[in-house]
């Protein structure tokens, strides 16, 4: 096929598609859906509090929890380095047997202990 032919969509062999059927249910039968208000009993009294005393317990439990998880979390930033700074610092990560991220994390702690932040 050289540059200009192109294909149609007729010329690509395809499968029909499947119809689709809804289940039929027999003409005789039917069936029985419950009605909310059957299934559901009325609440014991003072299940409503012991359930928000519960829920806010469960609240706090989960916030402490997520604080306690992003303690030792990682933060990501991204740079933006021309190519040969990125070019320096791939030599220097290979040079000195590191990877790249421990070298810029290691260059701006300095920075920041050098200016005192």
């Amino acid at each position: 096929m050289s540059g200009k032919e192109s294909l149609s969509l007729d010329e690509f062999a395809t499968a029909p598609r499947k119809p689709r059927s809804t289940p039929a249910l027999p003409a005789g039968e039917q069936v029985e859906r419950p009605v909310a208000s059957d299934v559901m009993s009325e609440p014991v009294a003072g299940a409503d509090g012991e359930k928000g005393e519960m829920s806010s317990e469960a609240s706090k439990a989960l916030r402490q929890m997520k604080r306690a998880r992003m303690k030792g979390a990682s933060h990501f930033v991204n740079v933006n380095l021309d190519r040969d700074t990125k070019r320096r610092l791939k030599l220097a990560s290979f040079n000195m047997e590191t990877s790249m991220q421990v070298l810029m994390e290691r260059a701006i702690r300095q920075y920041l202990d050098a200016n005192d932040y």
